[in-house]
């Protein structure tokens, strides 16, 4: 089987010849693994079967300082607005704080005083559309899929995006204090969000990828109510507006931490993949149990435990335990739960593909 067979197969519960894999390498690891191999792409070294496209920054690229500096007028805190450093997308306005470890850093809110309709109708949103480039989208999707590859393409947040602008507190405040302007704000970015996506599934990807953390490892960030209230209702917009350009294509949604109370109404949404069930917050293998043969799992191995703290034998082990338990009757993506950062040993990652290589073909 090519990568988009393997990737279709699993995805429609039947079992493909081996288990298929991705994975995401934060930038020093990448260095790690041109040092130690010698090679320049981790995808073709382990075999990966997802490949990405994507819009293109606009040519030339606007002056963000000139767009939003006036939102950061006066503060007092090391911030960063640039088209260099990509953590939350520069194009919404949100600003880098560094956090000092690894590639990771924290965002500086635009509309942390938000205070009316009207400031928020005057901000100046990301036009992906009209300013960002994408006549390149099918040439690219059809030669990728001319490779054997499946396509997919990640339209961003809804929920993580409304925060980065407004911060955390603001949002819940407004939720409960200025329901008018949560609603204004969760409206503005989820039309965005469905521009983007119909724009993409009509290029002819397999696949629209979200991510929305809504999940601690201790339970949901906002109840399951707020959940139904606030965010299923966008959600399903994005969802519904791709299935009308193309039936078939596939919705593949991200969250960390332990989201369980909600993966029935995930499902009945029409969500085709959690791509992540993380172990330390959600038993994978229950999972796999109750809801296997309504909708596909990946990202269940875990990044804080044998990846990180164990041996090269622990991982082995660890993976066999999940091919056993998760790869019957298709419907699994072997890949980690989030970006693999440095501080996991490089043995270790060794260890995770040289066990799929291993133990992840069907019928060996």
């Amino acid at each position: 089987m090519d990568h988009r067979q393997r990737l279709l197969t699993a995805f429609r519960f039947r079992e493909p010849d081996r288990a298929p894999r991705y994975a995401s390498l934060a930038p020093a690891l990448v260095e790690t693994f041109r040092r130690e191999t010698g090679q320049s792409d981790p995808a073709s070294y382990w075999d990966w079967d997802v490949a990405q496209v994507a819009f293109l920054p606009p040519d030339p690229l606007p002056d963000l300082q000139a767009r939003f500096g006036r939102y950061y007028a006066g503060l007092e805190t090391e911030w960063l607005l640039s088209w260099e450093h990509r953590d939350f997308p520069p194009e919404w306005g949100v600003a880098t704080r560094p956090a000092h470890l690894f590639h990771l850093s924290a965002p500086v809110a635009p509309l942390r005083h938000l205070g009316s309709l009207a400031e928020l109708e005057a901000y100046p949103w990301p036009d992906y559309a009209g300013e960002w480039r994408h006549e390149h989208l099918e040439a690219e999707v059809a030669r990728l899929h001319g490779t054997g590859c499946f396509v997919d393409a990640h339209i961003g947040w809804i929920f993580q995006t409304a925060w980065t602008l407004r911060t955390e507190v603001g949002l819940f405040e407004d939720m409960h204090d200025r329901p008018e302007l949560a609603e204004a704000l969760l409206e503005r970015i989820t039309a965005v969000r469905v521009a983007q996506a119909e724009r993409l599934a009509a290029a002819g990807v397999d696949s629209i990828s979200m991510n929305d953390d809504i999940g601690s490892q201790r339970g949901m960030i906002l109840s399951p109510a707020m959940w139904r209230r606030w965010l299923a209702p966008r959600m399903a917009a994005v969802i519904g507006a791709v299935r009308r350009i193309n039936p078939a294509i596939l919705f593949r949604y991200h969250s960390d931490g332990d989201y369980r109370p909600v993966i029935p109404d995930l499902i009945r949404m029409g969500v085709s993949s959690l791509r992540t069930v993380q172990p330390e917050a959600m038993d994978v293998f229950a999972i796999k149990r109750q809801y296997g043969r309504q909708i596909a799992l990946e990202g269940t191995i875990g990044l804080q435990e044998e990846l990180m703290h164990g041996t090269a034998d622990d991982v082995r082990r660890m993976v066999r335990a999940q091919c056993q338990g998760l790869m019957p009757g298709g419907g699994w993506v072997a890949a980690p739960g989030n970006t693999v950062t440095p501080d996991v040993p490089w043995e270790n990652l060794v260890a995770l593909f040289e066990s799929l290589d291993r133990y992840s073909n069907y019928g060996a």
